[in-house]
């Protein structure tokens, strides 16, 4: 029997290639980005500036150092919007992934004891603090281990690593 290319072509594409294996607890969510995080320092800046234009002798000078100003405050700015834009959490199988531009890390969802929320502004956990927002997530893993998150959906996020371990103790007071 000979075929012409066009039906070898299509005897081809009918074969039945299965799907990747994806898994049934995947799930990506993306970090909630509080405005706290640019009011602080544009406040920070405006008095910094007004306090310029009083102390300095004359008003040009004042102005010049101003400007000045808004170049750094300008690139702090975007260096937090990158930052934070960039942070991902990845629920996958039974590992949870966190993902940002500078450093990541993964915890075995089964390792997690305990999820709290918490109400906390500035944070310097020595880098354990993924989250941008003020009221936050603290997953303690391990013995004493525990990281910040701010996920976007905080509900589906929790559900979904109760659905992987039943035995992670939620406190999620609402009043936060």
């Amino acid at each position: 029997m000979n075929m012409t290319d066009k039906q070898y072509n299509n005897q081809i594409f009918k074969l039945t290639i299965p799907p990747p294996y994806i898994s049934k607890h995947t799930m990506v969510f993306r970090c909630k980005v509080d405005k706290r995080q640019y009011t602080l320092p544009l406040i920070i800046w405006c008095i910094f500036d007004v306090t310029i234009l009083i102390v300095t002798p004359n008003i040009l000078w004042g102005i010049f150092i101003v400007l000045l100003s808004i170049v750094p405050i300008g690139i702090a700015l975007l260096f937090i919007k990158y930052f934070w834009g960039k942070v991902t959490y990845i629920i996958e199988d039974k590992e949870l992934r966190i993902i940002t531009s500078l450093k990541s890390m993964s915890i075995k969802i089964n390792n997690i004891k305990k999820i709290k929320r918490v109400k906390e502004f500035l944070i310097s956990h020595k880098g354990r603090d993924f989250s941008a927002s003020y009221i936050k997530l603290r997953i303690t893993y391990d013995r004493s281990s525990y990281i910040y998150v701010s996920p976007d959906n905080e509900e589906k996020f929790v559900n979904t690593l109760s659905a992987i371990n039943p035995n992670i103790e939620y406190r999620g007071e609402r009043g936060l």
